[in-house]
């Protein structure tokens, strides 16, 4: 099996007050954007999105495809956020394959500097798959 047959699971975590909302609007225009994911085109198509964030003891997740650098300009896509929006990075375009949904805690798994382990992505990936 060569590289481009396996499909990676990436995790792209948004914190802050305004973190489910500015989901919402990377949703709306199909964006996503870090500081900590950093993809070359070879990733493209074969490169899962979870998205996730945590307000008080909810965490809440949508799973989509990474398609591709984002075209447009990414700074006007957070700019309605009442908070600080997606933090700084590159951007990149989303297909989203779920609906957002809250994501039990047990799923989540320990806590992680990239938001979910690699250990509990395929887990949550399943869920949100279930979910629709």
């Amino acid at each position: 099996m060569s590289q481009h047959d396996a499909v990676t699971i990436r995790c792209w975590q948004l914190t802050g007050e305004t973190a489910l909302e500015d989901m919402v609007l990377g949703v709306d225009e199909r964006a996503v954007r870090d500081g900590v994911n950093v993809l070359s085109s070879d990733d493209f198509d074969a490169c899962l999105a979870i998205v996730v964030c945590r307000i008080g003891p909810n965490f809440y997740a949508h799973l989509s495809q990474v398609a591709g650098h984002y075209k447009g300009d990414a700074s006007g896509i957070w700019d309605r956020s009442r908070g600080s929006g997606a933090p700084e990075g590159t951007a990149y375009e989303i297909k989203p394959l779920t609906r957002i949904h809250r994501v039990p805690e047990a799923l989540i798994g320990p806590d992680s500097p990239e938001g979910i382990a690699v250990s509990h992505r395929v887990a949550v990936m399943h869920y949100l798959l279930d979910m629709g």
